[in-house]
């Protein structure tokens, strides 16, 4: 059979050619599957091929998106410190607890600033070197991230000039890969009860909210499942992510009126386009938006369920 090829060149891997991939694809399953059609990921990688919408650019983008949210009046926004379309950051008057990142790359080169009195709950510190193909955000706290690696000033700014300069991983990611201009933004970090929230995410077709996903333990042992509007876990067969440490149901968590309050925000935010994932954050009680995504996982394909759930909204006419 077909052998990929994976050579680690830091911060990002590189692959050889893959035969029939899509036009600027990267990734194996970056091809048409005919025998799937219909299903979530196919949907995707058709709107990644063709779809030229302007919103999806907008939306990506993690700055120019805060306008478009605002303008919705219907959640929180994290403060924004500081934003530039070049690397120029004032490290001397920067908050003890921040965000830095771009607006048009992806997880790996964020960075939270952790330096305040007391370090966040929900983060184990350890030295582990071996970590470069997790694509997880770092959290730095006195110049080293959380896996005991050394990030001074010059390093964080030499990451973040690089994603300025160089293609998007995924050029088929058109809505992603054309954001411009490109900046660096630095905003407030959320915490919930000096912990770092968990991800909600609300899949929204054509305005109407189809399903609730909940990652849990992105920086340790990451766990992913997705529930219904009432709360329930939906059952996946072959699930992505283990769904060991998320729960059978939502309601005790978020209540019935929280997953209302979620639900209409997320259906306020995306009303405009036929599909994309609204990220959510809950922090203190309060809903903050964290953003849009409209290629779910690089259109990796799904758990069965999943891909003919999701599909089956996307295809249906509200």
């Amino acid at each position: 059979g077909e052998k990929e090829v994976v050579v680690l060149r830091l911060p990002f891997f590189r692959k050889k050619p893959i035969e029939g991939l899509l036009p600027g694809g990267k990734c194996s399953w970056h091809r048409y599957d005919e025998s799937k059609k219909g299903h979530y990921s196919q949907l995707l990688l058709e709107r990644a091929h063709k779809d030229r919408n302007p919103l999806l650019p907008l939306t990506e983008d993690k700055y120019r998106s805060r306008e478009l949210v605002a303008s919705k009046g219907v959640c929180h926004l994290t403060e924004l410190y500081h934003w530039s379309e070049d690397v120029t950051i004032d490290w001397d008057n920067l908050p003890e607890r921040c965000v830095i990142k771009p607006n048009h790359w992806t997880g790996d080169a964020l960075f939270i600033m952790d330096n305040g009195p007391v370090p966040l709950a929900n983060i184990p510190r350890k030295f582990r070197f071996m970590t470069q193909a997790e694509n997880r955000y770092r959290v730095i706290r006195n110049w080293r991230d959380q896996n005991g690696k050394y990030w001074p000033k010059w390093r964080i700014e030499r990451l973040l000039r690089w994603t300025m300069r160089h293609e998007f991983p995924v050029p088929l990611e058109w809505g992603a890969a054309t954001i411009a201009p490109r900046g660096i933004m630095i905003e407030e970090l959320l915490t919930d009860n000096n912990h770092l929230p968990n991800d909600w995410k609300v899949h929204v077709f054509h305005g109407k909210a189809g399903f609730i996903q909940y990652d849990t333990g992105r920086m340790t042992t990451h766990s992913q499942s997705i529930y219904t509007l009432d709360g329930q876990r939906i059952h996946q067969s072959n699930p992505n992510f283990s769904q060991e440490h998320t729960p059978d149901e939502i309601v005790s968590i978020l209540g019935k009126e929280g997953i209302d309050e979620l639900v209409h925000i997320a259906e306020r935010l995306a009303e405009d386009i036929d599909y994309t994932r609204v990220d959510m954050f809950r922090a203190e009680g309060k809903w903050y938006f964290g953003e849009f995504t409209n290629y779910h996982n690089s259109c990796h394909p799904q758990s069965i369920e999943w891909e003919e759930l999701a599909g089956g909204y996307w295809l249906k006419a509200h």
